[in-house]
């Protein structure tokens, strides 16, 4: 399996399958992709969805509504919900904020419009020889699961950001990943560093625009 960071939340995995998850990205994915996953349906995550032209869609009915409504035709979404699973995704819970008043005050302070829909959020547990751990944007998870590769959400929120960070490195902590693959953290007006995990966590930061190996 190799695994690569496309910028934003999205990240390409080609092993048994070739997978796209959260397709707003910033670099062009290779050719190919058999099935495309949406952790939720805010920009950062779907904007570019109906760029990809082969691929079955699978996230929530609502989500894959949305996608329709982007330009990607019904018969490629394949709606799922918790504790389905496609091929060698499992579908889990999804903890990612795409709701909510106190959500929606913050996000307007901020971008001066309310949020996108969101739809319904889910998680990824890819099952490979090693196995991956897609949570969208999430900073907190109720998941009994202990991944060899995290992508975790790594950014400067514009409201309490170190508290923010304490979060994520507490479910890094409760999780114990082998590795960790940071996302999000070039998300405009939202920029960190990778590198500053280093040193607070024990996984082994996978950083960079190449693909890992596996």
């Amino acid at each position: 399996m190799k695994v690569r960071y496309l910028g934003h939340s999205c990240i390409e995995i080609i092993g048994q399958h070739h997978i796209l998850i959260d397709p707003d990205f910033t670099r062009e994915p290779k050719v190919g992709v058999e099935y495309i996953l949406v952790s939720h349906a805010h920009r950062d995550h779907i904007a570019r969805i109906a760029e990809i032209p082969t691929g079955i869609v699978v996230a929530s009915e609502d989500v894959c509504d949305i996608a329709s409504d982007l330009g990607v035709s019904r018969d490629r979404l394949f709606p799922v919900s918790v504790g389905d699973q496609v091929e060698n995704i499992q579908i889990l819970p999804g903890f990612s904020m795409v709701s909510g008043p106190i959500y929606s005050l913050f996000y307007f302070l901020f971008r001066w419009r309310l949020p996108d829909p969101g739809g319904t959020p889910l998680s990824f547990f890819i099952k490979e020889d090693t196995n991956l751990l897609h949570i969208g944007d999430a900073h907190k998870v109720e998941l009994d699961i202990t991944p060899d590769i995290l992508c975790l959400p790594w950014r400067t929120t514009p409201f309490g950001p170190q508290k923010y960070k304490n979060q994520i490195v507490t479910m890094v902590r409760k999780l114990s990943p082998k590795y960790i693959i940071p996302i999000h953290y070039d998300i405009t007006g939202m920029e960190a560093d990778p590198a500053d995990l280093i040193g607070m966590v024990t996984s082994k930061i996978l950083n960079g625009e190449d693909w890992h190996y596996f």
